[in-house]
């Protein structure tokens, strides 16, 4: 490998789905940037392409960087959802590499925002909630 070559997309972002009842929650955990952000797109649209699911839960809470074309990726994958009928909820808590490129660009009023998995796939929170 060459010094001007970037890291693989593999090491850079680890992307798993697994299913929670009729929700599928894929889980993005590194870096989303112009290099990796394809890979969260492709999760998501594996998900949308799978008649059994119903919501799609994007966990970004490991997230460590997200730029411009992880943002574009968001964007994309919430007008499929919405072409499809299909609930995107993005899970950020208070991660402010994922939090401030939300607000800076006002997709936090776009994109339908909660702060852990749980209360994305809507199940009943604790006493302490």
């Amino acid at each position: 490998m060459t010094g001007d070559q970037a890291p693989a997309a593999e090491q850079l972002l680890r992307v798993e789905s697994r299913r929670a009842g009729p929700a599928m929650v894929v889980t993005v955990a590194g870096e989303v940037d112009m290099f990796t952000a394809p890979r969260v797109e492709a999760a998501v649209g594996r998900a949308l392409a799978d008649p059994a699911v119903d919501v799609i839960v994007v966990d970004l809470t490991q997230v460590e960087f997200l730029d411009q074309a992880g943002l574009s990726a968001l964007v994309t994958a919430h007008r499929a959802a919405q072409r499809q009928d299909e609930p995107l909820r993005v899970v950020v808590d208070h991660n402010r590499p994922v939090v401030r490129p939300l607000e800076i660009t006002g997709l936090e009023r776009v994109l339908a925002l909660y702060y852990d998995v749980a209360e994305a796939l809507g199940e009943p929170r604790g006493s302490g909630g």
